[in-house]
């Protein structure tokens, strides 16, 4: 069965300066930035329109003139928000903080992952917590080494199968409401990291796995492998 998403909200976070890309990322925003012939954005909302998801919250920041003009030419309509070019991630979604009403999704502007949205949000609301992390396994490419006070080695693990957070997530109305302003208005992600880790102290944080196509684009080398990757997986399924 197709899923029905049409009432939920997707906020969008595309207002990082993405200088990792370097020479990428001096006219355009990371968002922008195309893999194979769309670009990274159009790529995320044709998903995010085919699990029925309509209502955008566009979080901008860097060249946010130049993405919303871009998004608008495409028809790609939503709510535009601005809260400044050096507002930190969880300052963007506070910007935005009046318009969630009810849970709502949040994903990173630079990261497109297959997620069936539907299941995610019924794993957070049976969770009752106020934030649900998407989580997908990764390999460390070295031997993570550990000792004691002593410096004696205590323990070797030959790389090590992590999890890492993957720039999606999902937050209820009230994940506001034990923060206080200067958590909120802290630099880059310093402040969602803080939030995270009061909410892992009240038990309120949820974990959802996830273990098919997610792409990340953070530098050069980044894009590089996306396209590897975005190439096959497409390939392989269009042959299904």
């Amino acid at each position: 069965m197709k899923n029905t998403n049409k009432n939920t909200q997707m906020i969008i976070l595309c207002g990082g300066k993405g200088k990792r890309m370097g020479a990428l990322s001096k006219k355009i925003p990371k968002a922008m930035i195309k893999l194979g012939n769309k670009t990274l954005i159009e790529h995320k909302l044709e998903h995010y329109r085919s699990q029925g998801i309509k209502k955008i919250i566009y979080c901008l920041g860097y060249k946010s003139k130049t993405l919303k003009k871009f998004l608008l030419k495409k028809k790609k309509f939503g709510t535009f928000d601005n809260a400044g070019l050096n507002a930190g991630i969880l300052k963007r979604i506070f910007s935005v903080k009046h318009l969630i009403k009810k849970d709502t999704i949040i994903s990173y502007g630079d990261t497109l992952a297959k997620i069936k949205f539907k299941k995610l949000l019924l794993n957070h609301k049976k969770s009752k917590c106020l934030l649900t992390l998407v989580v997908a396994p990764i390999q460390n490419p070295f031997g993570i080494v550990k000792w004691n006070n002593k410096r004696l080695a205590n323990g070797f693990d030959e790389k090590p199968i992590l999890n890492h957070f993957i720039g999606y997530a999902v937050i209820s109305p009230k994940f506001f409401n034990s923060l206080k302003n200067n958590i909120i208005n802290m630099k880059d992600g310093h402040g969602l990291v803080k939030a995270i880790n009061i909410y892992i102290k009240k038990r309120k944080v949820n974990v959802f796995t996830f273990g098919d196509l997610q792409i990340t684009v953070n530098s050069p080398d980044d894009l590089n492998k996306a396209k590897t990757t975005f190439k096959k997986y497409f390939t392989f399924n269009e042959s299904l």
